[in-house]
Parts: structure tokens; C-alpha cells; sequence
């Protein structure tokens, strides 16, 4: 099927796992109500395991959104399946 909204989020996270700041490198812009529910989902996870080593984070992902509302992350995906 067809994706409703592809959007790539960039978030970065500080030491103790906590959100620091969320900016878009591809928005989708048509789908005002994705951005919302994507950045609603990515705060309600936080905070994430602390990355003591590294330091603060930069996590990049492209978020694959269906008319359903349901999202697969691109580098959790194998591809879109071709319908029958």
C-alpha cells in the first residue's frame, strides 16, 4: 500500500537519555496531525537508555506512516511488500 506521510526526525539526546531537542530534515508537511503523533511518540519514549560513553546523542530516522496510523521505523523495515 501506499504511504500516507514519510517523515526523517533527527533528535538528539542528552547523557541521561532524556529528549533535547527534535528538528525535521524531511517533514511531512501535507500531514500536520503525523508531526504531532510522531513527536508525542518519540517524547512518551524518552527517556531513552543513557548513552554514558558517548556522551550526548544524535539519533536520525525516517518514520514510514500508513493512512491507518500506523508507523514503521526505515531501519527496522525489510521494504514495502507489493499488494496483490
Amino acid at each position: 500500500p501506499m504511504l500516507y506521510a514519510v517523515g526523517t526526525l533527527e533528535v538528539q539526546i542528552d547523557t541521561s537519555g532524556k529528549v533535547r531537542s527534535m528538528r525535521w530534515l524531511r517533514a511531512p508537511k501535507h500531514a500536520p496531525e503525523v508531526i504531532a503523533e510522531i513527536e508525542r511518540t518519540v517524547l512518551k519514549a524518552s527517556p531513552f537508555p543513557p548513552a554514558t560513553r558517548l556522551g550526548a546523542v544524535t539519533w536520525t530516522d525516517t518514520w514510514l506512516w500508513d493512512e491507518s496510523g500506523r508507523f514503521q521505523l526505515d531501519t527496522l523495515t525489510e521494504g514495502q511488500q507489493q499488494g496483490d
